[in-house]
């Protein structure tokens, strides 16, 4: 074996410890620096199995709160998505609406932002403010997540207004996470470890400037050379960056893979990975016609811009759907309540007040697509669990049937199938009806969780029967009596 001049070796024989030494730094090898994989003994990971807003916060919040008691630290990490998301959970009567914070969060030991996620720091700092004072010194930001700032935003209502005709409108909630992750994908994005890099506001500002990928306004553009400079300046103003560069300096930046190192070779740690979105809007799996997010909804998606692996999560990966269906933005959605059954979508807004969190806008309802969710069954494998059967359980108020949907017929060929294909609108949808009059509110929920299990094909883990974390029943207790 040739050894290089500059490096000196020792061995003393073939089984023995090599010694090595960097001469001209004057450097050892040192053995305990070396780190082994171990993963965690214990990781659940939540995501979303039909549009998003189906509870997964509150499901997040009861792992946390469960990994708690049994006197484990909790790591609550987010992977991907950004201040699109939102999550809403309730401790002690107190309501409390994430949108880049985890829902695990007043229960966690740390807080980790992935690397993944797109970011703004100037949001961040401002939702940190809902937490109470100690909690808001568990929060970090992993160094590789790309920061997004007012610009992406422009850019996604410039793209969306591309869109002339309402039904090809993609219904965005406007946080610029398609422009972020296009500016990411092009590789001229602005991680907050380039911008600790930069010694100044006035050179961050200069950084932001000098990418070439950015929104083009052509109605005001005369020259292709001066497409959007002036909206640029704009945005980019000193007094805006300053602000920007005040957030990330008052901000907790860290080596993320270091972080989750650090924690599976310490022990006695929980990994919760919190998925935002869901897998009906998943940019690869999703909503044909691009009615979909830019960053991946599957349980691996997010697993991937987290910094975890496969094999962190010993306790599973849970899929959250509710006894229902809901839907805010662009795009088909062929199970909603026809004209005929709006008083049960009424009834239903009435009850659990069906707004998204991010917008506030009014969400589509309809019944169970089981389709759907078989679809994201075959992508991820996980366990089902099923929140608002307290909402199923009242519909004998507004109707004595109730429906979930199994297949779908195509609307020329006359076609059925049983998978979830791109084109949805050329489907309509086809159900098993379910009769609840004179049921008992006990009697329906077990009736109806028999019919979800029937058309998905699998027994459900858990059911929800209200907003609290103490709000879940194992599937087992609607049958005991």
């Amino acid at each position: 074996m040739s050894i290089p001049n500059d490096q000196t070796w020792k061995m003393k024989d073939f089984n023995s410890e090599i010694i090595w030494k960097d001469s001209q730094n004057n450097v050892s090898f040192e053995e305990c620096k070396v780190s082994r994989f171990i993963p965690f003994k214990h990781g659940a990971a939540v995501f979303g199995g039909e549009f998003g807003d189906e509870g997964k916060g509150k499901k997040v919040d009861a792992l946390a709160e469960k990994y708690k008691k049994s006197g484990l630290k909790i790591l609550s990490i987010r992977g991907q998505g950004s201040g699109n998301a939102g999550h809403t959970v309730v401790v002690d009567n107190k309501k409390y609406d994430f949108h880049y914070l985890t829902s695990a969060g007043l229960s966690a030991d740390i807080m980790l932002l992935g690397a993944g996620m797109l970011i703004d720091p100037i949001r961040v700092l401002n939702e940190m403010e809902k937490l109470p004072l100690k909690k808001r010194e568990i929060v970090m930001v992993a160094e590789r997540a790309t920061i997004v700032t007012n610009l992406e935003r422009i850019f996604d209502g410039w793209c969306e207004a591309q869109h002339k005709d309402m039904k090809s409108k993609v219904g965005t909630t406007g946080s610029g996470v398609g422009p972020g992750a296009g500016i990411r994908g092009f590789r001229f994005n602005v991680t907050f470890a380039d911008a600790l890099k930069c010694k100044s506001a006035d050179e961050l500002r200069e950084k932001f400037l000098s990418n070439p990928i950015l929104p083009v306004d052509v109605k005001e553009a005369t020259k292709p050379e001066e497409t959007n400079v002036m909206l640029t300046k704009k945005v980019f103003s000193k007094e805006y960056v300053e602000e920007i560069w005040k957030a990330i300096h008052k901000l907790n930046i860290v080596d993320s893979v270091e972080i989750i190192q650090r924690c599976r070779e310490e022990g006695g740690w929980a990994v919760l990975l919190e998925v935002s979105q869901a897998v009906g809007l998943d940019p690869l799996f999703g909503n044909g016609g691009h009615f979909v997010t830019s960053t991946p909804c599957t349980d691996v998606g997010g697993i991937v811009g987290s910094g975890l692996t496969i094999y962190d999560f010993p306790d599973g990966t849970t899929m959250m759907c509710k006894a229902y269906t809901s839907k805010v933005g662009g795009g088909p959605f062929i199970v909603k309540f026809n004209d005929d059954e709006k008083n049960i979508d009424k009834f239903i807004d009435d009850m659990v007040c069906e707004r998204g969190v991010t917008t506030g806008r009014k969400r589509d309802l309809g019944w169970f697509d089981g389709p759907l969710v078989r679809h994201t069954i075959a992508l991820t494998g996980a366990n089902v669990s099923v929140n608002c059967m307290d909402v199923i359980a009242e519909l004998p108020a507004v109707t004595d049937t109730v429906k979930v949907c199994f297949a779908y017929k195509n609307k020329i060929t006359g076609n059925v199938t049983y998978r979830w294909p791109y084109n949805l609108n050329d489907y309509k949808p086809l159900y098993l009806s379910m009769s609840i009059k004179g049921m008992s509110k006990n009697d329906i929920i077990k009736n109806y969780i028999l019919l979800i299990e029937k058309v998905i094909g699998q027994k459900i883990l858990e059911y929800g029967v209200g907003p609290r974390r103490e709000d879940y029943r194992s599937r087992d207790e609607a049958f005991k009596y």
